[in-house]
This record gives structure tokens, C-alpha cells and sequence, in this order.
């Protein structure tokens, strides 16, 4: 085996090009060299761990215009810590109890009920921490009449899709405010725009707000963030990682804060407009291969991404008797396979539809998109 010869290689998988989504199945998404230069530095060295945690939470406040922050293992493990903080607050006591919460004065978790919880399950884990979950209809005021005295949080899941049939954040939350519950957003797929970092803290008013690192922002895949009120993250601080709490096993090695520290200061100073216009032209590229060969193809440019979010994708209708999984199977089983973008069930889009995402792409691989996507067309 040559000493040239790539991980994958050595290990026996071959890399595919990502024309989907930040998946976390196809790794989420690829980090800047400046990011990947960062981990290897820190590497190198040995480090007083607390310290470096604390300065990169405190940058990360910083550029995210809040208050506090704090630097996590993905978007699950911020969850989790925020419906321990919500629950226990900084009392050292109570952290230790979890999940033993039986005795705590504030041990519910409410949340709308709807079919969005049969599409993201995440909301599971707020009952790793003991808390009781509590189902709510889908409307504003039964939410606010739910809150009581064992309310410790509401936990909220924005997304264009996920919000479908239920009260948005932006209606729910000036109500909630009035009750003075703590109001929790999972937002982890909810970027770009960056602004969101600190929409749903600074403007709507939520007390933490939960992102993930290896999505779009383009840190480790294994990093998430929490933002929003001081006291909540110190108390996500006392329940992680290196104490021996509920977050023990929610670790981010040094390399990793390193990462993720250089990776959102790289999201936050691009403008979201020209990350926007560098995506859209790779799939113009992408769209004038198609037509070239297929003339009769039916192509849709859309300006938000599956979810809501500031990105542009294209939806290509393939001929009849062709499907999207069909398409994904055959480029997936290419030399060079690549993942073409599959609509789950819940978005109720003709199975004929695929659309073709540029956020991870690099330049040169939306020929072979292409390629792949007319390769099986001609089957």
C-alpha cells in the first residue's frame, strides 16, 4: 500500500460527493482548511481543558451576540443539557440527582404534539434527564394555560416543515415570555442565515437556543452550541463534561473546541448572500448539463432550503417511470457515488422529484452530478 494512499482508502470505503443535505449518515458537512489547520495545532499540545472550554464558550457568545454560550457534543447533547439546566438551574445538588428527578419542584418538559414528532424523534431526549414529557395541543393558548408550577421548560422545534399544523416560534413565544417559563429551541438544522444565531435568543426572546456545530457552520461534525441566558449555560456547563454528571459522556476534545471556534467565526463573517450566490451558481452549472442533453426535463429553482433556510436548491422532475430513491440507488452504486437529494414521505412531493443541494459541494464535482443524474436517465 503506497504511503500516498488516503484514509478511506486504507480503511476500504470510498468517499462520496454529497449533492443532499448535512446529514449526519454522510458525515454533515466538510470543514475549511483553516478549521482542519486549528485541530491539528491544538492537537499538538496539552492544555489546562476547563480553561480552554470556558475562553471558547466565551468567544462563542461573542460572536453570536448573546449573552453566554456553551460549546457541546452536536445538537443532541445541547438538548439534553438544556432540559437538565432547565430543571435544575446551577445547584450542584440537583445535577448530581439527575435522573432522579421525582423530587424537584420543576420536573415537566412541555411540547406541542403533532405529526413533527413522528418525523424528528429528538425530543426523546429531553427524558434522558428524568424529566416527564408533557404533550400539548398545537395552539398558543393551551400551551400558555399548560405552563404550571412543575413546568421546568418549553422546548420548541422551528422549521417550515416541523412547524406545519402547530404554532410557529415567533407566535408562541412573545405569550410564553408573559408566563416567564424558560423557553428552549432546538434549532440545529436552522442555518443560514447566521443571523439565527441570535434571532430566536435576542429577538424573539428564548432563554437558550440550540445549534449544530457540523452542519452548516462546518466545525467537527461531533460539536453542537448552546446560546442564550448566562445562569442556564453554566448550569450546561456543571452538567458536562469533565464532571462526572449527566453530560459526563458529552465530550469535546481540545481539537475539537479548536475547530469549532474557528469554523464559526469563519460562518459569521461570510455574508449569507454570497455563500447564497456561490451555491446557486454551481447548480445554474448543474442545470445547463441537464438540459443539454435532456431538453425535456422539468427544472424548479427554489430560494430556501428544505427546512426554511437561506439556500437555494434545484428540483429536477424526472421522465415517468422514473423515481427519486431509483435515481439515488443507481448514483450511489456508481465508481464515484454520489447522493442525490430523496424527499422523505412527510413533504408529500411526487416521487418522481429530486433536488440537488450545492452547500457541500466542491467545485467541479456538480459535472459529475450530472453525469450521474444523466447516467441513469439513460438506463
Amino acid at each position: 500500500m503506497s504511503e500516498h494512499t488516503s484514509f478511506y482508502e486504507k480503511i476500504g470505503i470510498t468517499p462520496l460527493i454529497n449533492a443532499s443535505e448535512t446529514y449526519t449518515n454522510l458525515g454533515g458537512s466538510l470543514m475549511d482548511e483553516r478549521t482542519v489547520e486549528a485541530m491539528r495545532q491544538a492537537g499538538e499540545h496539552f492544555v489546562d481543558y476547563p480553561l480552554l472550554l470556558q475562553k471558547v464558550s466565551e468567544r462563542a457568545a461573542e460572536l453570536t451576540n448573546n449573552e453566554s454560550a456553551f460549546v457541546t457534543t452536536g445538537a443532541a447533547g445541547g438538548v439534553i443539557l438544556s432540559a437538565a439546566a432547565a430543571m435544575c438551574g446551577p445547584d450542584e445538588k440537583k445535577l448530581d440527582q439527575l435522573p432522579h428527578v421525582e423530587s424537584f419542584e420543576k420536573n415537566e418538559i412541555l411540547m406541542f404534539d403533532g405529526k413533527f414528532r413522528e418525523i424528528i424523534p429528538y425530543w426523546r431526549l429531553t427524558g434522558l434527564t428524568g424529566a416527564k414529557i408533557v404533550s400539548v395541543e398545537p395552539t398558543v393558548e393551551a400551551m400558555v394555560n399548560a405552563v404550571n408550577e412543575k413546568t421546568a421548560a418549553v422546548f420548541l422545534f422551528p422549521a417550515t416543515l416541523y412547524e406545519e399544523g402547530i404554532p410557529t416560534c415567533e407566535e408562541v413565544i412573545p405569550e410564553l415570555k408573559k408566563t416567564g417559563v424558560t423557553i428552549v429551541v432546538d434549532a440545529a438544522a436552522q442555518l443560514p442565515p447566521s443571523s439565527n444565531l441570535w434571532y430566536y435568543t435576542k429577538e424573539l426572546g428564548a432563554d437558550l437556543c440550540v445549534f449544530s456545530g457540523g452542519k452548516h457552520i462546518r466545525g467537527p461534525q461531533s460539536t453542537g452550541l448552546i446560546v442564550g441566558r448566562k445562569d442556564l449555560t453554566e448550569a450546561c456547563r456543571m452538567a458536562a463534561s469533565p464532571n462526572a454528571r449527566i453530560g459526563r459522556a458529552f465530550k469535546t476534545g481540545k481539537e475539537e473546541l479548536a475547530g469549532f471556534i474557528t469554523a464559526l467565526e469563519l460562518f459569521v463573517t461570510e455574508k449569507p448572500e454570497d455563500g447564497f450566490a456561490h451555491q446557486e451558481a454551481l447548480l445554474k452549472k448543474l442545470e445547463d448539463k441537464l438540459v443539454s442533453r435532456e431538453p425535456e426535463l422539468k427544472m424548479e429553482f427554489r430560494n430556501e432550503g428544505r427546512l426554511g433556510t437561506y439556500q437555494p436548491l434545484l428540483l429536477v422532475t424526472l421522465p415517468e417511470g422514473k423515481t427519486a430513491e431509483a435515481c439515488n440507488k443507481y448514483t450511489r452504486a456508481l465508481p464515484q457515488p454520489i447522493d442525490i437529494g430523496v424527499y422523505p414521505p412527510e413533504f408529500r412531493m411526487p416521487e418522481n422529484v429530486i433536488f440537488l443541494n450545492a452547500y457541500n459541494l466542491k467545485p467541479g464535482e456538480e459535472d459529475l452530478v450530472a453525469e450521474g443524474v444523466l447516467g441513469y436517465l439513460g438506463k
